[in-house]
């Protein structure tokens, strides 16, 4: 007879016998490649980041073999950049001096008048100051008009302070 309990395994004779179970084992694994290669990545960054900042303001080597221009024998020209991006003022003189001139055609025709009058008062160097944010074409453009027999060109980068 069966006294009513259950067998929790082994070789007795009845009817309800329940096995145990065998627990389960979690063989999920967990990939964890990436999160190391990220890692080092955000350590890569981070040093190098350090690195730079600390090393502060990298010193711009000075240009060599340059004098400045003598300013009884030079005469400047001025082009600032306009907010655009696209057009130039001119200014015939150093800075924000005299006219400004805006019309392409107009600063072409006034810049070699300018300089050949320039060059008729004995002045033999043309020195055209430009801001960083003009355009190289724009530039050209202004030296070309610029570009006369007997005139040496000298071309410089200025940051202009706005009031």
């Amino acid at each position: 007879m069966h006294s009513g309990g259950m067998n929790l395994g082994g070789d007795h004779a009845g009817g309800d016998t329940l096995l145990a179970r065998r627990s389960l084992e979690d063989d999920a694994e967990f990939d964890i490649t990436a999160m190391i290669d990220l890692v080092f990545m955000m350590n890569i960054y981070f040093l190098v980041s350090f690195l730079t900042a600390s090393m502060g303001d990298i010193a711009q080597p000075t240009a060599r073999h340059v004098s400045a221009l003598d300013g009884d024998t030079a005469v400047r020209i001025t082009v600032l950049g306009s907010l655009d991006g696209e057009s130039v003022s001119v200014y015939l003189g150093n800075g924000k001096e005299g006219e400004e001139i805006t019309d392409p055609e107009q600063q072409e025709l006034r810049v070699r008048e300018y300089v050949e009058k320039a060059l008729e008062e004995g002045k033999s160097n043309v020195l055209i100051k430009a801001e960083a944010k003009v355009q190289e074409g724009q530039v050209n453009r202004i030296s070309l008009a610029a570009a006369i027999e007997g005139m040496k060109l000298h071309a410089g980068v200025t940051e202009i302070d706005e009031p």
